[in-house]
């Protein structure tokens, strides 16, 4: 019997693989661009013309290189979710 804890190997096609990895870059674009609106936003409500939009850009572009580079090492298997609570037990 075998155990049912155990994953089977299960292969992705490379249509699915580009479907996975578009949805993570259009989460991280929108993240991207929601941090840069924001401090537009705080822009034009301080009257600060491009110091915070600026500063958001930067931040936002730290973010996004960091979190693609993490996602990077990250291998891509059938299973693959983002909560550690599925990896323990």
């Amino acid at each position: 019997m075998p155990d049912p804890r155990e994953r089977e190997e299960i292969t992705l096609s490379p249509l699915a693989i580009g479907y996975i990895w578009s949805t993570r870059i259009i989460s991280l674009s929108i993240e991207m661009g929601l941090i840069i609106l924001a401090f537009h936003w705080l822009d034009r409500k301080l009257g600060t013309a491009p110091l915070f939009l600026i500063a958001g850009a930067m931040i936002a572009i730290a973010v996004f290189f960091i979190q693609v580079t993490a996602l990077a090492k990250k291998p891509l298997t059938p299973g693959d979710s983002d909560s550690p609570d599925e990896e323990a037990g």
